[in-house]
C-alpha cells in the first residue's frame, strides 16, 4: 500500500490544484466570503451579562475552523458517489493498486488542501483585523482542523455509500447538513440559543465541539479547558468513521437503475 500511496497522493494533489472548479470552490469562494464579512464594520453580537463579540472576529474565526471540513465533505460526497456510479473502484481492483490505497490518497489530498485552506483563512482573518491571542495554543488549530476535516470526509463517504446516485448523494448532504452548518457555532454564538438547546448542541451537532475548541485555542485558552469538547469531537470522528466503513463498500457499487424500454413492433 505504501509503495503506491505516495505517487497517488502527489498525482491527486496535482489534479486537485489544477482544476478550475477546485480553484473557484476552495480559493475564490472563501475570499469573496471573507471580503463580504469584512464589510460589516458596525455590528456586534450581544451576549448575556452585557458582553459583546465583534461580528467579523467571530465569523472569520468560525469559518477558519470549519471551512476545510465543509469543503472536504462536500467534495468527497460528489467524488465518492461518482466512483461507485462509474465503477471506478471495480476497475481499480484489477490493477496493482488496491481501492483502499486509492481512497486513502484521495482522503490525504483533501486533508492537505483543507489544512492549507485553514492556514490561509486564519491568516486572512488576522490580516483583516480579527481578534487573535498570540500564544503557543495557536499550534492546536491545525490538529483541531484535521479532526474536523476527517470527520467531514468520513460523513461524506457514509452519505455517498447510502445514496443510490451522485445527485441523490448531493441532495442528501445538503438536506442533512444545512442545519448542522447553522448550529455548529460558525455564524452566530450558541449563547443565543435556548438553554436546553445550547447545552445539547455541543454533543448532538457534528463540528460544534471542535469549532468551540478551535475558538478557545485562538483566544489563548489552554487546551485542557476544552477537554470535554475535545472528547466529544473525537467521539464524532470515531462514529463518522464507523458509519463510513459500514456504508461505503469498495465492491458493492451501485448504478442508477435503467428505465425499461418499450419494444417497438
Amino acid at each position: 500500500m505504501t509503495a503506491h500511496l505516495r505517487p497517488l497522493l502527489v498525482a491527486s494533489l496535482k489534479m486537485f490544484y489544477r482544476s478550475r472548479d477546485t480553484v473557484l470552490f476552495w480559493i475564490i469562494s472563501p475570499l469573496l466570503a471573507f471580503g463580504t464579512y469584512a464589510l460589516v464594520q458596525e455590528l456586534d453580537f450581544g451576549l448575556p451579562g452585557g458582553q459583546t463579540i465583534d461580528f467579523f472576529s467571530f465569523v472569520a474565526i468560525g469559518n477558519a475552523a470549519f471551512i476545510g471540513a465543509h469543503f472536504a465533505q462536500d467534495g468527497i460526497v460528489g467524488a465518492a458517489s461518482g466512483y461507485r456510479a462509474g465503477g471506478v473502484l471495480k476497475r481499480i481492483a484489477v490493477t496493482p493498486i488496491s481501492p483502499r490505497t486509492f481512497i486513502a490518497a484521495q482522503v490525504l489530498a483533501r486533508l492537505v488542501a483543507a489544512l492549507a485552506a485553514t492556514l490561509v483563512m486564519l491568516a486572512l482573518a488576522i490580516a483583516l483585523g480579527a481578534d487573535v491571542t498570540y500564544t503557543a495554543n495557536l499550534a492546536w488549530t491545525l490538529p483541531l482542523a484535521a479532526v474536523a476535516v476527517l470527520t467531514g470526509v468520513s460523513l461524506g463517504f457514509a452519505i455517498a455509500g447510502r445514496a443510490p446516485t451522485p445527485e441523490a448523494a448531493n441532495q442528501l448532504n445538503i438536506a442533512l447538513f444545512t442545519p448542522v452548518f447553522m448550529l455548529a457555532g460558525v455564524f452566530y454564538p450558541l449563547a443565543g440559543l435556548p438553554d436546553l438547546v445550547r447545552d445539547a448542541v455541543v454533543y448532538v451537532v457534528p463540528f460544534a465541539a471542535v469549532v468551540e475548541t478551535f475558538r478557545g485555542a485562538v483566544d489563548g485558552q489552554p487546551i485542557t479547558d476544552y477537554a470535554r469538547q475535545l472528547l466529544v469531537a473525537l467521539g464524532w470522528l470515531t462514529l463518522a468513521f464507523a458509519l463510513a466503513a459500514r456504508a461505503y463498500r469498495f465492491t458493492d457499487e451501485r448504478r442508477p437503475r435503467e428505465k425499461p424500454r418499450l419494444a417497438l413492433r
